[in-house]
């Protein structure tokens, strides 16, 4: 049988025609040498060379000769075994021949084996979710994500800091979802290490008892990566004038309005801080607002709330103990959005003059029963 192998073929059909119906000779198993074994497990690993400017190529073989089954090369134009590959193409090139890459003319696959390695391709990334930065293949998508939290970063949430005086700061809640903005505060000059949520205060304190006083929450971590403040447009007086004139607001409301603003100014903080996640690549159906509240509650522990805008369902939710009807914080962030973002309201701002009108009607009799 020994005599009856070639090392050496021009094409894969001369190799697919040698072994035609016959057991393999190339493996020291019996197998038989369909093409679907000689591709696998021979021209996947081929070598490409020229001789005398003929392409040819090479195939490992595993058979007795090379000690247990190992893979080695037998060289075409002498007796010696090898088993490196490396050393194999060291060795036919002091032969004479030229090593090249099997994409080149003389030694373009034939379309049975591009078909197969296609073929084969897909099956391997069926099902199977893919690393955009490496391109590595995982079978599910949770492995996946740890992959790319733990060797790309991509854990990293965003935050912001909206009071560089109070030392507060932004951050999603949690990894999935909308994205729920919470405020934490951070100082060490103030001495402040703070989080919103009950569950992070457990932990830290925690944390201190067990002899680790400085161990920080997954939010205030993020800190670490936060960039400087950089304040929002400021609310104006002639868009609340507007938006009192197009009956979108009624004067109770306005007057809540400029009186919130004015506290905020006088404290040396922004009344409404925008947080926009779509310009970091998150989902942009909500937008959210801090707001200042100018007291301190357990909706509102550092002095803020958070409103909430849904831009497809046109829904408003604030914190706050108003949190079915049109409170202060609401209208507050309406109004900023009607100054900068007016195009994000369409169908929001649908309050007719009529229902204002009764509000402001209601309003005054209240005051004259009082």
């Amino acid at each position: 049988m020994t005599g009856e192998r070639v090392f050496v073929f021009v094409d894969e059909e001369e190799l697919f025609s040698v072994m035609k119906d016959l057991d393999c000779l190339y493996c020291r198993i019996p197998v038989t040498a369909s093409k679907h074994h000689l591709k696998k497990k021979h021209l996947r690993f081929a070598i490409y060379y020229k001789d005398s400017g003929i392409g040819k190529f090479s195939i490992p073989c595993y058979c007795s000769d090379g000690g247990h089954g190992r893979s080695h090369w037998h060289c075409p134009m002498c007796s010696k075994i090898l088993h490196r590959t490396q050393n194999y193409k060291i060795h036919i090139t002091n032969h004479g021949v030229e090593m090249t890459d099997k994409s080149t003319v003389e030694l373009q696959p034939t379309t049975v084996l591009l078909e197969s390695l296609r073929a084969d391709s897909e099956d391997k990334t069926a099902g199977k979710a893919a690393c955009q930065k490496c391109g590595i293949l995982f079978t599910t998508t949770s492995n996946l994500r740890r992959h790319e939290r733990l060797q790309h970063g991509q854990d990293q949430q965003p935050i912001l800091c909206i009071d560089a005086k109070n030392a507060i700061y932004v951050t999603p809640k949690y990894l999935h979802g909308p994205r729920v903005p919470i405020h934490i505060r951070k100082s060490f000059t103030l001495q402040i290490l703070l989080c919103e949520l009950e569950e992070c205060w457990d932990f830290m304190k925690a944390q201190a008892q067990s002899g680790n006083p400085g161990k920080e929450c997954r939010h205030l971590v993020r800190t670490n990566h936060a960039g400087h403040y950089v304040p929002p447009p400021p609310l104006c007086v002639n868009s609340l004038e507007e938006m009192s004139h197009k009956h979108l607001l009624s004067a109770s409301e306005k007057h809540e309005c400029q009186e919130m603003n004015s506290r905020a100014c006088i404290q040396g903080v922004d009344c409404v801080y925008p947080i926009f996640w779509g310009e970091h690549d998150l989902s942009e159906r909500c937008v959210f607002f801090s707001v200042y509240t100018d007291l301190e509650d357990k909706w509102c522990p550092f002095g803020r709330t958070r409103v909430s805008f849904d831009t497809k369902s046109v829904n408003w939710k604030c914190l706050c103990k108003h949190k079915r009807s049109r409170c202060v914080h609401k209208c507050l962030s309406m109004w900023w959005l009607f100054q900068e973002r007016p195009e994000l309201l369409h169908s929001a701002l649908d309050v007719h003059a009529e229902r204002v009108d009764a509000l402001e009607e209601a309003v005054r009799d209240a005051e004259d029963v009082v």
